[in-house]
């Protein structure tokens, strides 16, 4: 249903061009399309994470009974749950 013209649409997110997309498109890449959202709802940077521990350390401090999974995202409680953790080892061992 093109009527021939040339129609130069703006993306919604960065304003860039929409020529040689779909009719229907409104945004320029799929980049633009989830900053938009995340802006539409509220999350416009992502959070950095402030305590990165591994898969298996985060299973050793759950199993250990250290760690509960709801707190594996809170530094203190990670924090807190690798201090017991190493008093334990340090009780076993030393």
């Amino acid at each position: 249903m093109s009527t021939g013209r040339k129609l130069d649409r703006p993306c919604r997110h960065c304003g860039g061009s929409l020529n040689g997309k779909r009719s229907d498109a409104r945004f320029c890449n799929v980049n633009c399309r989830n900053a938009h959202f995340k802006r539409r709802m509220g999350r416009v940077e992502a959070t950095p994470a402030q305590v990165i521990i591994t898969k298996q350390e985060r299973e050793a401090l759950i199993e250990a009974g250290h760690l509960e999974i709801q707190d594996e995202h809170d530094p203190a409680k990670v924090r807190e749950a690798f201090y017991a953790m190493w008093d334990d080892f340090l009780s076993q061992y030393a």
